[in-house]
């Protein structure tokens, strides 16, 4: 792994495992939040959420006169056409979309990164905040071929509290411990 970013600090995968599992608890998160939101709302917005998992390191750029990062490469190219055609996406053998209200579509294309999700959905699971767990073959996309996925139910909480939630800083204090 290039260590480019920072050059006082050595990455452990440990910070990346922590970081999934906080995307996916933040997700989980959000969708509680728009969930409990609509009745405040003047249309019924649902939600549907997506999550990409790219295990191949990328070359990330800061283009300064746009102020946004870009990714460099042609396998990078590759990430940015899966990530633009995934929420379309139908499941294998179906007009089933991937993505729908009330369940985190996770999509892969390794199965490691199928383990390892397993492993932050059971725990969870274990706090009664997602349910069944889906799995799934995407069709093929202009592009790309054999994802698969991973789709989870969210446990809607009826008293759910956005300020009792765990942040990024209270995740990097976790870590640094």
């Amino acid at each position: 792994m290039d260590e480019a970013i920072t050059k006082k600090k050595k990455f452990d995968d440990l910070y990346l495992y922590n970081l999934r599992l906080w995307q996916l608890q933040t997700t989980y998160e959000m969708e509680n939040l728009a969930f409990y939101e609509r009745k405040n709302m003047q249309h019924d917005l649902q939600v549907a959420s997506l999550i990409l998992v790219h295990s191949n390191a990328m070359a990330i750029k800061f283009r300064m006169d746009e102020k946004q990062f870009d990714v460099d490469g042609a396998y990078n190219i590759r990430y940015e056409i899966i990530k633009k055609r995934i929420d379309k996406a139908n499941i294998k053998g179906t007009n089933e979309r991937l993505t729908v209200p009330g369940k985190i579509a996770i999509v892969y294309s390794q199965d490691k990164d199928a383990i390892e999700y397993i492993k932050y959905i059971n725990y969870l699971q274990s706090k009664n905040q997602l349910g069944k767990i889906e799995f799934l073959e995407l069709e093929d996309l202009q592009g790309a071929s054999g994802l698969k996925a991973l789709r989870v139910e969210v446990k809607y909480q009826e008293h759910f509290d956005e300020n009792k939630t765990i942040t990024f800083n209270d995740l990097i204090k976790e870590i640094e411990a």
